[in-house]
């Protein structure tokens, strides 16, 4: 597969490549020189959870039980 830099030194990711590994607008792309190449590889986020905000052990005690429709109206009389 080819690609042509244009005069700002970019070049486009064929669409196909894209789809396959999940690249967006907007997402980073790290680039690393190996000898005489150059690596592309998308950034992936670290997905982040109630612990990286707030140091919290978050633990599943069970089956959540959900109140009743009369529980939630007695809320708001």
């Amino acid at each position: 597969m080819e690609a042509r830099i244009d005069a700002k030194g970019r070049i486009v990711i064929p669409k196909s490549v894209r789809e396959k590994l999940q690249i967006r607008e907007g997402m980073l792309i790290l680039i690393e020189e190996k000898k005489d190449k150059i690596l592309l590889s998308p950034k992936r986020e670290k997905k982040r959870n109630v612990e990286d905000f707030f140091g919290l052990k978050v633990k599943r005690t069970g089956r959540p039980e959900w109140a009743t429709p009369k529980e939630i109206k007695s809320i708001w009389e």
